[in-house]
């Protein structure tokens, strides 16, 4: 293992343990609210968290909405949510998987293939950070530099994008996802340990009108990017 991959998985582990520190770090307009049910997909992301009793990230999802457990990874929650809230676009990463729940890299590969000026089989993909908007995905690939048996990371935006730089090249965005490590500013660390919550993250592009080619996992407390394509997709139906 290289040097590089070493400092970096340190890094990780290290901002991991402080993660109520660095949740706090974050400004107070990003924090999260509840969100409006002002499209398909924040309306299940709702209907989640007013239900929400007890919540674990874990590989096989069991979700029992009437005792208020949701229990999935990453890929796991966003093939539950968009089953509901954008059955075309559910559809065609199963189609794509082909063997069964797909995980992390098939929503990031079928976001990426999606066309920018029309939808096509239930994805539209967004080019600029700066377009998002509640309800979209962002899904990328493991990076070179995590060691994970993950193949990525799926997440569902929950706050208009916030650029915090002059040239445009570091947004920072609320999410809400599964995971068993928290953003900055996670729901997470008071409520539950891993599983369902929102955070904020990171997007960085190297070129101001490009694509984003890394994500800071701890938001404005990242003292680390972790580079690879993010694809950014809005699940249309």
């Amino acid at each position: 293992m290289s040097l590089r991959i070493i400092s970096a998985v340190l890094v990780a582990l290290s901002l991991a343990r402080s993660g109520v520190a660095a949740a706090q770090s974050t400004p107070r307009s990003l924090r999260a609210v509840r969100p409006e049910a002002s499209t398909p997909v924040l309306g299940v992301l709702h209907r989640i968290e007013g239900r929400l009793r007890a919540t674990r990230y874990t590989h096989v999802t069991h979700v029992d909405e009437a005792a208020g457990r949701y229990d999935f990874d990453c890929s796991g929650m966003a093939a539950w949510v968009l089953a509901r809230a954008a059955p075309h676009a559910h559809a065609a990463v199963m189609t794509f998987n082909g063997r069964g729940r797909p995980v992390a890299s098939d929503y990031h590969d079928v976001i990426a293939a999606a066309p920018v000026d029309r939808a096509r089989a239930g994805w539209l993909r967004i080019d600029h950070a700066r377009e998002l908007r509640p309800g979209d995905v962002i899904a990328w690939r493991r990076p070179p530099a995590v060691a994970s048996r993950n193949t990525g990371h799926v997440l569902f935006v929950a706050g208009a994008p916030r650029q915090i730089d002059r040239e445009g090249r570091r947004f920072l965005v609320r999410v809400a996802d599964a995971t068993s490590i928290p953003h900055g500013d996670d729901t997470r660390p008071r409520q539950h340990q891993s599983g369902f919550g929102y955070g904020t993250i990171l997007l960085n592009l190297d070129d101001p009108r490009g694509e984003v080619t890394a994500y800071g996992w701890y938001g404005l407390a990242t003292r680390i990017d972790f580079r690879t394509h993010l694809a950014l997709g809005r699940p249309v139906r």
